[in-house]
């Protein structure tokens, strides 16, 4: 069955962010095990910037990527920002089919996402 793993690193208070690694698949069976844990860290989510690293990310359906995208709205109003970090080419070949690319902004490296924290 599969599985997903949400590892929250230390927030780095002077660059104003916190990453988040996610591991394994969200799927239709994931889905809401993802979002209680998300749910639960952006209860205590002080920064302004969210990472969320997905290079261990295996699959991602359209409700993952519709939680996403309303996190991306909800951080809007509160001028915050979520940035994805290492998505693989399958991953990305999701995100850029949906467009989810064009409003979340998606890096490949640490270097480039930390040029664009807000």
């Amino acid at each position: 069955m599969p599985t997903v793993e949400l590892i929250v690193n230390d927030p780095d208070a002077e660059k104003k962010l916190q990453k988040v690694t996610v591991k394994g698949e969200i799927d239709r069976d994931t889905m809401p095990d993802f979002r209680d844990k998300m749910e639960a860290f952006l209860q205590t989510f002080q920064q302004t910037n969210l990472v969320l690293d997905l290079e261990n990310l295996e699959f991602i359906n359209s409700e993952g990527i519709g939680y996403l995208s309303d996190v991306y709205n909800r951080f809007a109003t509160q001028s915050k920002k979520i940035m994805i970090l290492r998505a693989s080419a399958r991953i990305m070949d999701i995100f850029q089919l949906v467009g989810l690319d064009q409003i979340i902004p998606c890096y490949d490296s640490d270097e480039e996402c930390l040029a664009n924290v807000i």
